[in-house]
């Protein structure tokens, strides 16, 4: 469902073509940006389009449910908006939406949290939360999900530090220097976390045989 924030309905239409299948420049980019501070909205728009699905997916891989990948991108969307003036030409506009977006998703996170630890305030809810935890047994997944079902469980819960910097590089096929950009990262620390992660999913694969 669409929602209306800052006079503006943000959709995520899904079935939209993403600039990765598109040879969009970022000259283009800047144009747009230019055009959308001079107070042309249908610039802005032309972005959302542009970036919505490679955000929405991002989101979905790093919150692993739809509604909130969805609200994530909303919130990015209007945050870029209300912040165009704080744009930096030199960052591909790319690479400030999903730093925008993976912000909105760790917000998300905190929430989560939150609600969380008030549900465990509630009398009863102890048994209802250990007993989700089941779930996450390994014996239970590897009966219960195919491969890739196991394969998505395990990168949902690799260790945080780790896991974005996979996303990104691995599922996102971006270059360990814009993520860097994104994760406020060298490079190289970013190739560390992504091996890291990929040590993480072979010893978990492993495990198996």
């Amino acid at each position: 469902m669409c929602k209306r924030k800052s006079s503006m309905i943000l959709c995520c239409d899904h079935s939209m073509t993403s600039p990765n299948n598109q040879a969009f420049d970022d000259q283009v980019d800047k144009d747009l940006i230019a055009s959308a501070l001079a107070g042309n909205d249908q610039a802005f728009t032309t972005i959302m389009r542009r970036y919505k699905d490679n955000l929405f997916r991002f989101a979905l891989r790093h919150l692993d449910d739809s509604d909130d990948a969805e609200d994530a991108v909303q919130d990015a969307f209007v945050a870029a908006y209300n912040n165009l003036h704080r744009y930096k030409p030199q960052y591909r506009l790319s690479t400030w939406l999903f730093q925008i977006t993976l912000n909105k998703c760790r917000d998300i996170g905190r929430k989560r949290k939150t609600r969380a630890f008030l549900q465990r305030l509630t009398p009863g809810i102890e048994n209802t939360v250990a007993g989700s935890d089941a779930l996450y047994n390994p014996e239970t997944l590897s009966q219960s999900r195919t491969g890739v079902e196991r394969l998505r469980a395990e990168i949902a819960h690799l260790p945080k530090g780790v896991k974005t910097a996979f996303i990104l590089c691995v599922l996102e096929e971006k270059s360990h220097k814009d993520a860097g950009q994104i994760l406020n990262l060298s490079p190289k620390a970013v190739e560390l976390r992504v091996y890291r992660a990929r040590r993480h999913l072979k010893m978990i694969a492993n495990s198996d045989l």
